[in-house]
């Protein structure tokens, strides 16, 4: 018996996040759509619905958190990726279990599109202009799906017929960024910055994929106070993220994800771990300043051919590692993989580098 305490994790990939809890010293039970080798190392106890992993939103969770609740007494739950466009869902699973984050009706507001362009407008940041009907020069426009993640539901407004809860977004073209910040209850922290990048394929060309950091950002003055002012209006609590475009003149805020994120594998560290700080925010503890962070990079490695899972012994810089034999299609995500550098820059070129050599065995069958 170690003693420790438990969380339970809900994510669409909960490897980081189980990762991350057992680094802030947390026991962990999980509750995932991929059962990767790696995030099952770390979990006291998983439950994989496979039928999850485009999210939560037609996924009956009840039943299982309140099995592993029973077995293993968790003392809240901690979630991740997967119900952005349904808080509803997560509601109804905080009901078995003290919820270790972002309120549903928090997450609700910060994906809410109008509510969240009015408080961007309210706390003076720069936020590209929204429209719920389709504009008259589509060519400027994106379409946008409401509650989607990740950037695969981006698209340009010529090349998709909009559907009842897409909306459309102004065109801002620039360099993505994203602070990594935590929220307490009166103040907000920022971690670091990243650099991200996407992978584009023909249905998905803003799909994300992968980021490094910590870099320099030249934010303008007042930029800090004004995500407090914006945060403080949504109501969020703990870890979080602000995406932004930076065109050379300003910073345009795109989106909060209200949750810890994939900049997890870049920012975490046994030093000062981020579970922790999320926890404590949401305890109602304030939030000390950060430590540095060495430079380090994460891709997510997107199968180019229908593959399956190789046998063999992986590197140690992959991770979400699936088991031997599971099949992969073409476009569906197969493994992260993860690098170090004396630069933000020089981990993401390692990075590059890496993802190249597991393309390389998924078409030729070995390590």
């Amino acid at each position: 018996m170690t003693g420790r305490q438990v969380l339970l994790l809900v994510a669409v990939s909960a490897r980081a996040l189980a990762e991350a809890a057992r680094r802030a010293g947390y026991e962990v039970v999980a509750i995932d759509a991929f059962g990767d080798q790696d995030a099952r190392s770390v979990c006291k106890a998983m439950e994989v619905m496979e039928n999850a992993m485009g999210g939560f939103a037609e996924v009956e969770l009840a039943p299982t958190v309140a099995r592993l609740t029973d077995a293993h007494a968790p003392t809240g739950l901690v979630f991740g990726s997967g119900f952005d466009d349904c808080p509803m869902a997560l509601a109804e699973i905080a009901r078995a279990l003290p919820l270790l984050g972002a309120s549903p009706e928090a997450l609700a507001r910060a994906k809410d599109p109008v509510f969240f362009a009015r408080c961007c407008e309210a706390a003076g940041i720069a936020h590209p202009a929204i429209r719920l009907s389709a504009p008259e020069t589509p060519s400027q426009w994106l379409l946008k799906l409401r509650g989607g993640s990740g950037g695969g539901h981006v698209a340009p407004a010529m090349t998709r017929t909009p559907g009842p809860a897409d909306y459309w977004q102004r065109r801002v073209e620039g360099r993505a960024v994203s602070l990594l910040f935590v929220r307490d209850a009166v103040a907000l922290t920022p971690i670091a910055w990243s650099e991200q990048w996407a992978a584009p394929c023909a249905a998905a060309p803003f799909r994300y994929g992968g980021a490094a950091g910590p870099i320099e950002i030249a934010a303008p003055a007042g930029l800090l106070a004004a995500l407090a002012h914006l945060t403080g209006a949504l109501g969020l609590r703990g870890l979080a993220s602000a995406d932004f475009l930076e065109d050379g003149e300003r910073l345009w805020l795109l989106e909060i994800n209200p949750r810890p994120g994939a900049t997890l594998d870049v920012f975490d560290d046994d030093e000062d771990p981020l579970l922790a700080r999320h926890i404590d925010a949401v305890a109602g503890r304030r939030s000390g300043p950060p430590k540095p962070r060495s430079p380090r990079a994460a891709e997510i490695v997107y199968a180019e051919i229908d593959a399956t899972a190789p046998q063999g012994d992986w590197p140690h810089w992959a991770a979400d590692r699936p088991q031997p034999g599971t099949p992969v299609r073409a476009g569906a995500p197969f493994c992260t993989v993860l690098a170090a550098g004396a630069s933000p820059a020089a981990a993401k070129s390692q990075a590059k580098e890496r993802s190249g050599r597991i393309q390389t065995w998924l078409r030729e069958g070995r390590p």
